[in-house]
């Protein structure tokens, strides 16, 4: 695996991490954020313009340094749907699956205008076969090429959290054969997915507009679930910017009462470290918020099929 750039297009501001191979796994050579937003959605607005600079800029700072581009999209800017399907189905059978569930949800666009992953699930409690879509406008993976033409292909494009996935498979390995509850925390909503035996099983967008909450949306998320979805649950673990000292006491308090593993995702680690005592810091702190950045590098542990 070459050096690569991984930049996350967060609904606050743009993350960026420099990764490159090693004999263990990946080693962490610099880590960085802009101090102004970049809207995927509305890239010509001016108001985005400090954040493309300050982003170009830091281009212009590595370029020499890394080989390739990876990005992560926001769980905003992607519809995330599952819909009933199973191994072995052909790209036509899915594509046409997929384009029913783009005309429920966005009924004034047309299908050609999206690009699709498509990660077959393990199958819930009942025996049923389920397919995971992250589905993302054209423009939006045009938008993203269009801010690094100048430096170098992206060569990977997906959702926060399908990588946020990637990144804790990568870090606990002790979890692998574990039924792992992940929650992306954000300032109103909350993306909640079940890993189980290193593949997704699970997914759902949850409101979150009462922040004393967390605690009670883990327990009846953890009860749910196991009825319909899945045997048991063993942990859950947290990221995410909206994700506070205060939730993540909320959380982990209920986790405890469970009885299950939990805590803040660790981007981290079991990255090395090539970074000064600054960003060491500055990792620690940040932790949370650069799983989704640090899984875009490392190669998927599902199966993704991709439509166009």
């Amino acid at each position: 695996m070459k050096s690569a750039l991984s930049v996350f297009f967060n609904i606050d501001r743009t993350y960026m991490a420099i990764l490159s191979p090693s004999k263990k796994g990946l080693t962490l050579d610099y880590v960085e954020a802009t101090r102004n937003l970049i809207d995927l959605e509305n890239v010509f607005d001016p108001e985005n313009d400090p954040g493309i600079q300050e982003l170009h800029k830091f281009m212009d700072s590595v370029q020499n340094k890394i080989n390739r581009v990876t990005v992560t999209i926001p769980a905003e800017s992607v519809f995330v749907s599952q819909f009933p399907g199973q191994k072995g189905m052909t790209k036509e059978q899915l594509n046409k699956l997929v384009n029913l569930e783009i005309k429920q949800a966005y009924p004034q666009y047309n299908t050609d205008e999206f690009v699709s992953n498509i990660i077959p699930m393990e199958k819930n409690i009942k025996g049923s076969s389920m397919m995971l879509a992250s589905i993302m406008q054209k423009e939006i993976i045009d938008t993203c090429k269009d801010i690094f033409k100048d430096y170098l292909p992206v060569t990977n494009i997906e959702v926060s959290q399908l990588n946020a996935h990637t990144a804790f498979l990568y870090n606990y390995p002790e979890s692998f054969e574990k039924n792992i509850m992940i929650l992306g925390v954000q300032d109103q909503f909350i993306d909640l997915s079940i890993i189980k035996n290193s593949r997704p099983a699970y997914y759902n967008l949850l409101s979150f507009s009462n922040k004393e909450k967390l605690g009670d949306i883990i327990k009846e998320q953890y009860t749910s679930l196991q009825e319909d979805i899945i045997e048991h649950i063993d942990g859950v673990y947290f990221f995410g910017t909206g994700l506070t000292k205060g939730l993540s006491k909320q959380a982990l308090e209920m986790a405890e009462s469970l009885g299950i593993e939990s805590g803040r995702l660790n981007a981290f680690r079991m990255v090395e470290s090539n970074v000064d005592d600054r960003q060491k810091d500055y990792c620690k702190i940040m932790q949370h918020v650069f799983p989704p950045c640090i899984g875009a590098v490392i190669p998927a542990y599902h199966e993704r099929i991709r439509l166009m």
